[in-house]
């Protein structure tokens, strides 16, 4: 009996080369791979070895061989492309948790992200400057973290610089916005107008609307403003998104509330080729929910660079919105715990719903009762772990539910850069006995949780993958602060950053068979950094060069050889070139 146990894939091939036949063998050797693309430098490959090798071999986008250059080289022939990559490879790295139309909406309004009270104003006064009078003022991007006094802002503060335009100006997180006295009057919210489900107007003491719209309040707004949602601005919002995800070195994004419509514009570009990133897409709107009920997922279009096989849902709101469902009231408002935004028996119908059209469920939850109501679910349900039921952002995690994500198969889909917003104003909203709930990454994931990381961006202060690898790292905000990180007993080793950027996104959205690792018989997706991010010092992760990106053996963006640019700030510390403003 014929048997090649033992032997190495490369020794195989080059005695088959060479011409050599294994002799009393009656099986015929398979037949020679001709790689058409052939990478050479550093490669990470995060398989269950930690190998690194100094090659791979690509044919049709798909990784068939991995080693030494010698023996990848000898899988080209004469018209294979070999390619000396510029610096160290690891796994693409996936931004499991973005809003691709909303990037796109910030890029082309005004972004007022990272800037003090007087700054948004003074940004807010200058796009007034340039606009007609009654024409609209919209942006987003402020936090009451950045400004002197952290409380939220008013109309009057607008008014001042704005007397003729209505403003709508949304909080980094997305759920309140910050609106002016002609946005109230034009939407007619007065002193006898209802707060909607799951929504609230803030009032003053004599109960008239300050300006801040919390939740499903903004929609009061929202119904006056001018329509942005038509297909020719989605679709250019969409493009400036997907070019921007390729300049930061992804090499797939997980789209977390996606419409039909943006579904149909992702389809389109697919198929013309034009997707520059693998998109997973978690549909969201009315007409998304309904159409995916009734018709189940739509998996590996366009290459498979397009998978729609989810819903996300919206179960509390956002912690700096003080709309996160906490189990006591939070310490610095004690006569609220956070608005609800589907109730238990809806949680039930919907995840019926859901498992009997085979999608997923994502539910965005932030507060601790939050959390533990969606983990009720899964369990109540019978939700079984192989169908990867998602809890996207879980920001605060009592201590007797860390368990029971790893007991129910729940994933955790976090977002380290969060660890910047919540240091500033994170203790005072939920109480220092509670602070250490927020985010207790490797807490979780020592109970044997799975962890899929992201950026939420631009719900958050920045959509840069190194932010990420720097918050589980470091526990430090996308400009290094604070001095020493935030409740760093929860940081991560490098190689577990990576891996939940890669590996932890690709077994989220069901890919861990095609990506998250650089072996044989999985895409060619990699991200490729100037230095072994192992070897650089952790201060310095957040300067680490992004060179160039692969996805399906395609090179998708490389960078020129001159190193990022950094500002020196008042603190001494270096700011990236990213940041909205000073760090």
């Amino acid at each position: 009996m014929c048997s090649v146990r033992g032997w190495s894939l490369t020794r195989i091939l080059s005695i088959v080369l060479m011409g050599i036949g294994l002799t009393g063998c009656q099986q015929a050797p398979e037949p020679v791979t001709v790689a058409d693309r052939v990478f050479l430098g550093q490669f990470l490959t995060l398989d269950d070895n930690d190998t690194v090798v100094e090659a791979i071999a690509v044919s049709n986008g798909v990784i068939v061989g991995t080693g030494s250059r010698e023996d990848m080289l000898s899988l080209a022939g004469a018209g294979t492309d070999v390619t000396e990559i510029p610096g160290v490879a690891v796994p693409g790295w996936i931004d499991g948790h973005v809003h691709i139309s909303g990037l796109g909406s910030l890029l082309a309004n005004l972004n007022v992200q990272s800037m003090s009270k007087p700054e948004v104003i003074a940004a807010v006064a200058a796009a007034v400057a340039d606009t007609a009078p009654g024409e609209w003022i919209i942006g987003r991007g402020w936090d009451e973290g950045f400004f002197d006094v952290a409380e939220y802002p008013t109309a009057s503060d607008l008014d001042a610089v704005s007397p003729a335009n209505p403003v709508f100006l949304n909080r980094i997180g997305g759920h309140s916005a910050w609106v002016n006295s002609q946005a109230l009057e034009q939407a007619g919210i007065d002193q006898d107008t209802r707060d909607p489900p799951g929504g609230q107007v803030v009032r003053d003491a004599e109960g008239n609307a300050t300006g801040m719209l919390l939740e499903q309040a903004e929609g009061l707004v929202r119904a006056v403003m001018p329509d942005m949602n038509t297909p020719e601005y989605t679709e250019s919002y969409i493009r400036v998104a997907l070019e921007q995800y390729r300049r930061w070195g992804l090499t797939g994004v997980h789209d977390a509330g996606t419409s039909l419509a943006e579904i149909e514009i992702l389809k389109r570009l697919g198929e013309a080729g034009e997707l520059p990133v693998r998109v997973y897409a978690m549909a969201n709107d009315n007409e998304a929910v309904e159409y995916y009920l009734g018709n189940g997922p739509e998996i590996g279009l366009a290459d498979d660079r397009l998978t729609i096989r989810s819903f996300k849902i919206y179960v509390d709101g956002a912690l700096g919105a003080r709309g996160a469902e906490m189990s006591e009231p939070y310490s610095d408002a004690p006569d609220t715990r956070g608005l609800r935004q589907m109730s238990d028996a809806e949680l039930d119908t919907f995840i019926a719903a859901a498992r009997a059209s085979g999608m997923q469920v994502n539910g965005h939850v932030i507060g601790d009762l939050g959390v533990e109501r969606m983990l009720d679910a899964i369990e109540r349900n019978g939700v079984p772990a192989e169908e990867r039921y998602r809890l996207e952002h879980a920001s605060i995690i009592s201590p007797h539910n860390l368990s029971r994500f790893a007991e129910l198969g729940a994933i955790a889909s976090m977002q380290p850069v969060f660890i910047g917003e919540y240091q500033r104003w994170g203790t005072d909203r939920v109480g220092a006995q509670r602070a250490p709930w927020i985010m207790p990454i490797r807490d979780l994931l020592a109970t044997g949780a799975r962890l899929a990381a992201s950026t939420d961006y631009p719900a958050s202060d920045s959509g840069d993958p190194r932010t990420t690898l720097n918050g589980l790292v470091n526990r430090t905000g996308f400009d290094g602060e604070p001095d020493g990180g935030w409740y760093t007993e929860q940081a991560v080793d490098i190689d577990t950053a990576l891996r939940a950027m890669s590996a932890g996104n690709a077994y989220a959205a069901f890919e861990e068979d095609r990506l998250g690792a650089l072996v044989e018989g999985r895409y060619a997706d990699f991200t490729v950094l100037a230095e072994d991010p192992r070897a650089v010092p952790g201060e310095e992760l957040l300067g680490i060069d992004v060179t160039m990106a692969v996805v399906g053996g395609k090179i998708t963006f490389q960078k020129d050889n001159s190193r990022l640019r950094f500002r020196k700030t008042t603190k001494g510390k270096q700011c990236p070139e990213y940041s909205a403003r000073s760090c």
